[in-house]
């Protein structure tokens, strides 16, 4: 069984784009989220349970994947409020306020373990959701979560 160990610097990075491509770790012109304190991937089954009178115990099927992204981040200025150096993606020129606030679709990758070839990474699209920056004496950065809402299939790439 291999670990993968994400105290290394090149563990866990969350790319967003306005094209898939532009979601790809490592690319050009992707927006990178560099202050992540956690991330989360959810891929849950829905479920719908039943009871038959023939059983004392309930049944159940599987439904649809409900899959979101879910992280903890200290909030940079460039990030939040938007890049104009980024020309060609349109999430990194708007940042991830702009882009929540408008419902725009974005595309994703989360590297596991980097952006070297053979590295796996989990890609999709969704939208931005639950960006609330808070700031306290005993915490003098601001510090927001943010949701991505997966739209669809998350599918598991392999770095080429």
């Amino acid at each position: 069984m291999a670990v993968i160990n994400v105290t290394a610097g090149s563990q866990a990075i969350l790319t967003l784009g306005n094209t898939s491509a532009l979601a790809v770790p490592g690319v050009a012109d992707g927006l990178v989220i560099p202050t992540m304190q956690d991330i989360t991937v959810g891929a849950s089954t829905g479920s719908v349970r039943y009871s038959v009178l023939n059983s004392g115990s309930s049944q159940a099927f599987t439904t649809v994947n409900e899959n979101s992204i879910t992280l903890n981040m200290l909030v940079d200025d460039d990030v939040f409020f938007g890049n104009s150096s980024l020309t060609a993606n349109e999430v990194g020129i708007q940042g991830l306020l702009q882009t929540s606030i408008n419902k725009t679709e974005v595309f994703f990758s989360v590297a596991f373990e980097g952006s070297d070839a053979g590295d796996y990474y989990l890609s999709g699209k969704g939208f931005l959701t639950g960006l609330t920056p808070t700031a306290s004496i005993d915490a003098a950065v601001w510090l927001s979560p943010m949701e991505i809402i997966v739209n669809g299939e998350m599918t598991k790439v392999i770095a080429s």
